[in-house]
């Protein structure tokens, strides 16, 4: 019996290691954007989509979801920049003006969001 545990030992903590090392080699932090490169901010484009909802002033209607149906960004890459977005949630459409600065550390900072008249 002694000799079996001998030899189970070591087989069991080598599989345990095994695993151990796999779940560590494997383990992927979570970014602030899925769509871009460890250590890049997202694209604004993806950012005001993936966040057109909270952005809004104006608040979706009858249990509506906002989709953004149209942006345009200029200076994306410059650290600063303005854009255009067209969004709608099935019964409302509206246009956007927004500004906005990117920092490698904090990420993407709108600083205005005015819909149009």
């Amino acid at each position: 019996m002694k000799r079996l545990i001998l030899i189970l030992v070591p087989i069991i903590a080598a599989c345990a290691g095994a695993v151990l090392l796999f779940f560590i080699l494997t383990n992927t932090t979570p970014s602030a954007s899925n769509d871009a490169p460890k250590g890049k901010v997202m694209s604004i484009d993806s950012y005001v989509t993936q966040n057109i909802s909270t952005l809004s002033p104006e608040k979706s209607v009858l249990g509506g979801t906002f989709h953004v149906t149209n942006i345009s960004v200029s200076n994306e890459g410059a650290g600063e920049g303005t854009g255009v977005v067209s969004y709608e949630d099935g019964h409302i459409a509206l246009t956007a003006d927004f500004t906005y600065v990117v920092n490698d550390q904090t990420g993407i900072t709108i600083k205005s969001f005015k819909i149009r008249n």
